[in-house]
């Protein structure tokens, strides 16, 4: 009887699988293709799902933040859910040339950052070459760590200083140190 109901058990979970998450990105004016290729098979490569395009956006005004004439991260966010289709469950990465802010606290209310996700678990994330100094490693580095923040990853709490998880607060060069892998304890998570 206990093998039966593993073996039950065991059909329950194998009907629930689909297949994995689609991550959909595309590029606001200004994004060159070369980066968008670059983005789409560095996203493919290491987390091994589909990656799809879609069309060319163009920044809403109501994005724009009046006092320092960036684009408000969170509102980008929103634009970004938009574009979903549906009926997915998938995950939407934006790239940007324009600088991007978000409120950071009373005493620096328009933070600029590198990259953006809603949150972890979450569906939409942005990232501006704006702040990357116009390299590719960071490109590629602050693409994964957004989308990875999408599959549920937060910052990452074991002190590996390599790790692709690390939180930048604001510095390029926390980016340099980092590698394009992620530690035991995020690669558990991941997995999980």
């Amino acid at each position: 009887m206990r093998l039966l109901v593993a073996a039950l058990g065991l059909g329950v979970l194998a009907g629930c699988r689909r297949g994995p998450e689609v991550i959909y990105l595309t590029g606001f004016e200004g994004v060159k293709p070369a980066q968008l290729t670059l983005v789409r098979r560095v996203l493919q490569d290491f987390y091994h799902r589909p990656v799809r395009l879609l069309p060319r956006q163009r920044h809403q005004a109501a994005t724009r933040c009046p006092v320092r004439h960036r684009h408000r991260a969170a509102a980008v966010l929103t634009q970004l859910q938009a574009l979903l289709p549906d009926s997915t469950d998938g995950k939407i990465l934006a790239l940007t040339v324009k600088d991007v802010e978000i409120e950071n606290g009373p005493r620096q209310p328009h933070w600029g950052v590198m990259g953006l996700a809603n949150h972890a678990g979450g569906n939409a994330c942005i990232v501006s070459t704006f702040r990357l100094g116009g390299r590719s490693d960071r490109l590629r580095k602050v693409s994964l760590h957004e989308i990875g923040h999408l599959l549920s990853l937060p910052h990452c709490r074991s002190g590996t200083a390599t790790c692709l998880m690390q939180d930048a607060r604001g510095r390029a060069t926390t980016v340099d140190q980092t590698r394009e892998m992620l530690c035991a304890d995020c690669r558990a998570r991941l997995a999980w």
